[in-house]
């Protein structure tokens, strides 16, 4: 059964990589017409997403802070700070790998097709905002505390409405996504750089694989004072939390494997059991790098500016909040960015397709990668609070 269920969460990587393949063969057979319906479609799907996404953030970072005010009370001072000063430096390190990439030159340049040879959607619906991510952000955050704090009676039923709302609602995107990334797929191929993406990417995708496994690797390392018998036991005892991410894209799914495992690498047990749940989907080590690295290379290999730190810095500031509203289902991480990568970066409807097509495909690396940090960030939590223990 176990098996079963292994196959079926993974299938979701090979369901799209299949659906991504066939677009790719396809393209040169169908006419004009069909190419432009279909990347309209595919454009359509991003900018109901983008005029949804406030209310979702709203609700996932609603039911985020007021199950950490309801669970974990007397710590949330420690723990959202933590968190925070995590995320934010994890994307700052990716600042920095991406920009020894890019100096490196193993990026090329991929240009753009002029607008008179690029492929056109078939038609342009406006879709407005009606409210902006940030202030669903505060409102968000505002309304977690007022029934995480408040301890209000009627949060469960609140929260569970809020949860409902987002359930349905990825229950609804996951499933279309592939037209989305399909239709940029057939207009990238159309425009002729389709090829060069896929050689292009391939030593940043490995500069990934080998910078986030070894990053996680030295948290551990570090935290057995590089005892390497302690970090073989912190490892074994998360092995199976590693398996089950690796294979469900679901942090969440693997939570009961984490503080498992987790248990037996802290002093106090129960400090698991505090913080897991509370930063299972909002401390995310993977998604800090693998989205700035992807989103800094995609916009370099098409011919814009790297960032200067000063403007990429309202980049990390709103990235870092933005993990509050993450959804603990596949592509969830990088679905929520979009607006801040419009925004901040300046990226168009292509290049947010490239990154969300190869985090679909590495969200399973990405996904254990984050376990990998909560777990870790675990013992750091049980070594802070262990301290103030003593002290008190």
């Amino acid at each position: 059964m176990k098996q079963i269920s292994f196959l079926k969460n993974y299938s979701k990587s090979i369901i799209f990589l299949l659906v991504l393949v066939v677009a790719l063969i396809l393209e040169p057979h169908l006419d004009l017409q069909a190419k432009q319906l279909i990347y309209g479609i595919s454009l359509l799907i991003k900018d109901l997403l983008i005029f949804c996404l406030p209310f979702v953030i709203f609700c996932l970072i609603n039911n985020s802070i007021s199950k950490l005010g309801a669970q974990a009370l007397k710590y949330i001072a420690l723990i959202i700070p933590l968190v925070c000063l995590s995320n934010l430096i994890n994307t700052f390190i990716s600042y920095g790998i991406s920009h020894v990439v890019i100096d490196l030159g193993i990026i090329g340049k991929l240009g753009l097709a002029s607008s008179r040879d690029g492929l056109q959607p078939a038609f342009d619906i406006p879709i407005r905002q009606l409210l902006s991510n940030n202030i669903a952000l505060l409102c968000g955050i505002v309304s977690g505390l007022i029934l995480g704090i408040g301890r209000v009676k009627q949060m469960p039923k609140i929260c569970n409405i809020f949860e409902k709302f987002t359930n349905y609602f990825f229950k609804i995107l996951i499933p279309i996504m592939p037209i989305f990334i399909a239709g940029t797929a057939i207009k990238l191929q159309h425009d002729g750089i389709m090829g060069a993406i896929c050689t292009n990417y391939m030593p940043v995708l490995l500069t990934f694989t080998t910078v986030a496994l070894g990053y996680v690797l030295l948290q551990f390392c570090v935290l057995a004072r590089f005892n390497f018998p302690v970090v073989g036991k912190y490892i074994t005892n998360l092995t199976p939390a590693f398996v089950t991410a690796f294979g469900s894209m679901s942090s969440a799914a693997s939570l009961p494997l984490i503080i498992k495992g987790s248990e037996q690498n802290v002093k106090n047990p129960e400090n698991a059991n505090i913080i897991l749940p509370a930063i299972i989907n909002i401390h995310l080590v993977g998604d800090c790098f693998f989205i700035p690295l992807m989103a800094l290379t995609v916009m370099t290999s098409f011919g814009m500016d790297f960032p200067g730190i000063v403007a990429y810095l309202p980049f990390a500031l709103h990235f870092m909040l933005a993990k509050f509203s993450v959804a603990a289902v596949p592509g969830g991480g990088v679905l929520v960015m979009f607006p801040i990568m419009q925004t901040y970066l300046n990226m168009s409807a292509d290049m947010l397709a490239i990154v969300t097509a190869l985090y679909l495909l590495f969200d399973p690396l990405i996904t254990t990668c984050n376990v990998a940090g909560n777990s870790a960030m675990a013992i750091i939590f049980d070594r802070i609070t262990g301290v103030f223990r003593k002290r008190s």
